[in-house]
């Protein structure tokens, strides 16, 4: 099976009134949606749904990449168990090895239980997932996702009786994330990052707080990013061992995040002799390879120009923001960066990027890193030698 994370919003953190703004008659609509259209249930009033800012992961397994109703045969749990430890509306779900329901410590699965279609102030229809957790043979809607397009943050959706639909027993494909933000470009949680007073873990970095970079010395953040993923297949990240440009530490960005790296048969092949380089082109299985995780934290630096700045020591690019980058980083952020920073839109790369392909024209052994005195030490230009030998 293939293990998934599905992002829900917890009904606990929903708001569901009557559109008038008065209360409905029921106190856990969402909840009691798993035995018919609860939403209906409040006729002949409208209703208007928000929702909160924060979502809550949810990681299972499963085997065919649809989120179903009802994935049992008999009394065993053949598909979407539970994989990961999740807290939603202040209740933690804990993964069990069992497959059998009626069974001490029984299974816990993920279940697809309706979906019901809502509709924003301008007539545009969106299609909510309410999605259950079932322990054994107890079933609880915990929240909602949306199928397809999902409103922007902040927007009121309305159950618009005698329009709306209901339906149960449907399923889902499920999208994903690497799918999404396989082009993302940044640095994994816990990267230290040098700034004018010595290096910083990149999660401790705020706007305005200033982070040394190769070309103009200390320059202040403009914006920062963070967000969760599933850290396998394409979202693995990419481990650069200790010294094997120059770094300190081990470095771990994601597949598509580039390093500034030297090379004289790139001035040779590209008439440049710095160059940016995909970290996913340096792997070599032995000192550049993925490292597979459960859960990754990503985070962006965001300067007034696309930028080299020290990671573990070596220089490494900021977020460059682009169409593909804005159409990744997800719906708040990219109404946040496009409100903000209209002056960054259109950015141009501090260096020339090399493809994969022309990567290996030079060959994964043919690099340097850039440190901050502008070569590496000679321990790990004697280390990167050993290794090209």
């Amino acid at each position: 099976m293939t293990e998934r994370t599905i992002h829900v919003f917890a009904k606990s953190g929903m708001t569901i009134v009557r559109d008038s703004g008065a209360p409905c008659n029921q106190s856990d609509i969402v909840g009691n949606a798993l035995n018919g259209d609860a939403f209906s249930w409040e006729n002949p009033t409208d209703l208007s749904l928000t929702f909160p800012s924060q979502k809550v992961a949810i990681t299972f397994d499963d085997k065919d990449g649809y989120l179903t109703d009802d994935p049992f045969a008999g009394s065993t749990v053949h598909d979407q168990q539970l994989t990961e430890a999740t807290t939603i509306n202040g209740k933690t779900y804990q993964p069990s090895d069992e497959h059998v329901r009626w069974k001490e410590n029984p299974p816990v699965n993920i279940e697809n239980e309706y979906e019901v279609t809502l509709f924003d102030a301008a007539g545009n229809c969106y299609r909510m997932v309410g999605v259950s957790i079932t322990q054994g043979y107890n079933t609880e809607v915990v929240g909602v996702m949306f199928e397809g397009p999902e409103p922007p943050p902040g927007t009121v959706l309305h159950y618009k009786q005698g329009i709306s639909q209901y339906s149960s027993g449907q399923s889902m494909e499920i999208t994903d994330a690497a799918s999404t933000f396989q082009v993302v470009v940044c640095f994994l949680e816990g990267t230290l990052i040098d700034t004018p007073e010595g290096p910083r873990p990149i999660e401790a970095l705020a706007v305005g707080d200033r982070v040394l970079t190769l070309d103009d010395g200390p320059q202040p953040l403009r914006w920062t990013g963070r967000f969760e993923a599933f850290g396998r297949g394409a979202l693995a990240p990419i481990r650069i061992a200790k010294g094997t440009f120059g770094n300190r530490r081990d470095l771990l960005v994601s597949p598509n995040h580039r390093m500034l790296l030297r090379s004289p048969a790139a001035e040779l092949h590209f008439g440049q002799s710095e160059v940016l380089v995909p970290a996913k082109a340096l792997v070599d299985g032995e000192r550049v390879r993925p490292v597979p995780m459960r859960r990754v934290v990503y985070h962006h630096l965001l300067l007034d120009h696309h930028a080299a700045v020290f990671a573990e020591g070596i220089a490494s690019e900021t977020l460059f923001l682009g169409d593909i980058t804005l159409s990744i980083v997800g719906t708040a952020a990219q109404a946040d960066l496009r409100e903000n920073f209209p002056h960054l839109m259109g950015m141009t790369l501090c260096r020339s990027s090399l493809t994969p392909a022309e990567t290996q024209v030079i060959g994964t052994s043919g690099f340097s890193g850039i440190s901050r005195q502008g070569s590496v030490s000679p321990a790990d230009a004697q280390a990167v030698l050993q290794r090209v030998a």
